[in-house]
């Protein structure tokens, strides 16, 4: 009678590639399972200058199995290329004027925005929140980010009723 082979040990940081492939049906279930994927948080409030797309500082990670976020809290670095489902929630807390806009953007640093809601301040509502979400073709080391732009003239804080900002990412397919 033969033995049966020994079972294939796969890390958490193993990243999707042929090598993974190769290692057989025990090494693609057990990435599949707990495939890259993060959600970050806001818990301290950030100033969003006037007339400038401000990356947010997500400062607590609720969950990041591959370690990418940048030690800012600003960018969510993708380990292995596929496409994610990124979902974006802003909250900016508002005394600025009406007339002006707020839009919040999911963005691949350098690259391209793959979601944008934006919306005027007429008349002048006393909080924006949006949440945004975009299936987004990354490749292995894109930034993805949660910016918030306004105009209001003044810096504007970001708020916090039920939750602050939040940044989630998880891989669903190469």
């Amino acid at each position: 009678m033969t033995a049966p082979p020994s079972p294939v040990t796969v890390t958490g940081t193993t990243v999707f590639s042929k090598d993974l492939w190769n290692n057989g049906p025990a090494a693609l279930d057990a990435w599949m399972r707990d495939p890259p994927r993060t959600v970050l948080a806001q818990t301290v409030a950030q100033s969003i200058p006037n007339n400038a797309d401000t990356p947010i500082a997500l400062d607590k990670v609720i969950y990041d199995n591959y370690n990418g976020r940048n030690a800012g809290g600003t960018t969510w670095t993708a380990p292995a290329a596929g496409v994610y489902l990124v979902t974006g929630l802003s909250n900016l807390a508002w005394t600025g004027a009406g007339n002006c806009f707020v839009g919040t953007h999911l963005t691949v640093v350098g690259k391209t925005t793959w979601a944008a809601s934006e919306q005027p301040s007429n008349p002048g509502p006393v909080r924006f929140q949006f949440s945004l979400a975009a299936l987004m073709p990354l490749a292995a080391g894109d930034g993805v980010q949660l910016r918030i732009y306004q105009n209001s003239g003044t810096a504007q804080p970001t708020g916090f009723v039920t939750g602050g900002c939040r940044l989630t990412a998880r891989w669903i397919a190469l």
